[in-house]
């Protein structure tokens, strides 16, 4: 692993997304409902209806992945503003 966070930010070294584990509580719980449910239809939709029921979860992962990634970006920016008025001593 490079040192400084700049060499493992430029080397991708650093993936945010595959470390955070939400520490809200129900998250496990919301997930295991999703899982239980998800199995629910697979037993009994036809193969096709559950195929686009699966694309469906597919799609709605890849918006909520967008959405996460411009909340990141957005967070990251306005904590460096906060800096650059902190040291920039504005009052």
């Amino acid at each position: 692993m490079s040192n400084s966070i700049l060499e493992q930010l430029y080397f991708g070294e650093i993936r945010p997304e595959e470390v955070i584990v939400p520490k809200n509580p129900e998250y496990r719980a919301l997930n295991k409902k999703i899982s239980i449910s998800k199995e629910y239809f697979k037993n009994i939709l036809s193969e096709n209806d559950f195929k686009l029921l699966e694309e469906t979860f597919d799609l709605t992962g890849e918006s909520c992945s967008m959405h996460s990634t411009e909340a990141f970006i957005y967070g990251f920016k306005m904590g460096a503003l906060m800096m650059g008025e902190v040291f920039g001593g504005k009052d």
